[in-house]
């Protein structure tokens, strides 16, 4: 499951990965791509609902060192309970390098 802001809007998509058995949509949901690229994460590893609080916070570190791309969403991955990856999409010009390391 995931969470998809987009940079200028006040909205915030509940997303999750299309199965095969999705392929009729009978519910009529929306439906979009999150376009691909680079993004640089930071992985919260917690107690539940405690790890939830440090999302913001991990959100602000990514992005004083991120040259981020705002056309497309940073994105909240909740890979199981207590884990969380936050993803901020970087443009193509981004040194990896730079920004590994790192101590948050």
């Amino acid at each position: 499951m995931m969470g998809l802001v987009f940079e200028g809007s006040a909205t915030y998509r509940l997303a999750t990965a299309r199965l095969d058995r999705d392929a009729d949509n009978a519910l009529g949901l929306d439906e979009s791509i999150i376009p691909g690229g680079d993004y640089l994460r930071l992985r919260l590893r917690g107690e539940v609902p405690g790890v939830y609080g440090q999302i913001e916070a991990a959100f602000s570190a990514l992005f004083e060192v991120a040259d981020h791309d705002p056309e497309r969403p940073h994105i909240e991955s909740y890979r199981r309970e207590g884990e969380i990856d936050c993803l901020v999409p970087i443009r193509p010009s981004t040194k990896v390098d730079d920004v590994k390391g790192r101590q948050w």
